[in-house]
């Protein structure tokens, strides 16, 4: 298959959201807590997490195409029934989502590669995500955060104490471990070469 033909494939076949306002609560069967995480890359923190808490609900959002496609492949293969994912970008998939208050966790795993100010509008983790997981998330509800860059990490915990939705759950803003017990692929191979962690863990007022 060409490269031509195997784009058309993840485009055509890559889970998306349905379209207008939709309920997270129709997405995966059963009553257990609403998890997210997004931006999920290869799935291994959903596959993880979904082995790990099997009453949870568990939606990924990628943005990635391809990623989102394959990802897919691999939990329909594995009958894992606790997970789903959709392809696209979470600030505009979250705007239609209901209802509030309905989520209990929210994960981000190293968001934002991008260095180049040109390239601000493309960072997920901002004002405009806040505002909709500060809506979605219900009272209690942890935010989890991670990532191997101190300057974003830095930007994150000040982004935190700005938004009164949301409340550290340390004077730093840090945690040591992930509280989630499901590594990313970019987890793994951080702890594996050696690479500090910033972990950082708020909860929705």
């Amino acid at each position: 298959m060409s490269d031509s033909d195997l784009r058309r494939l993840y485009r055509e076949h890559a889970p998306s959201a349905p379209e207008g306002r939709f309920s997270l609560e129709t997405l995966v069967e059963g009553s257990g807590p609403i998890e997210l995480d997004i931006g999920f890359g290869r799935g291994l923190s959903l596959l993880e997490r979904a082995e790990a808490s099997p009453e949870s609900r568990i939606i990924g959002i990628e943005l990635k195409v391809k990623l989102a496609y394959k990802v897919d492949q691999r939990l329909r293969k594995r009958g894992l029934a606790n997970v789903t994912v959709m392809q696209g970008d979470a600030r505009e998939i979250l705007k239609r989502a209901e209802p509030s208050g309905s989520v209990e966790r929210v994960a981000l795993h190293f968001p934002d590669p991008w260095w180049k100010q040109r390239h601000g509008k493309r960072r997920i983790l901002g004002q405009a995500l806040l505002t909709e997981l500060g809506r979605l998330m219900r009272p209690g509800g942890q935010l989890f955060i991670q990532t191997d860059v101190q300057e974003r990490a830095e930007e994150y915990v000040a982004q935190l104490r700005e938004t009164s939705e949301f409340m550290l759950s340390s004077e730093s803003g840090y945690v040591d471990e992930n509280p989630f017990g499901a590594r990313s692929n970019r987890e793994r191979r951080a702890i594996e070469d050696g690479l500090p962690i910033w972990r950082i863990l708020a909860t929705r007022r």
